[in-house]
């Protein structure tokens, strides 16, 4: 099963692992987020973390 984060603004990471998709999101929030980069921890991004088939 492959995992996923949803941003608000449409952008979806996806990876097989939870590792892999923080790694993404983090890219995606640092680009285009940047306001955002700083006040969100890496154990609070995998939160967010959804399983999909």
């Amino acid at each position: 099963m492959s995992r996923q984060i949803k941003c608000e603004c449409g952008f979806v990471a996806r990876g097989e692992t939870d590792d892999e998709v923080v790694t993404r999101i983090e890219g995606h929030i640092r680009s285009d987020h940047p306001d955002l980069a700083e006040t969100l921890s890496r154990d609070e991004i995998a939160s967010w973390v959804e399983v999909v088939e």
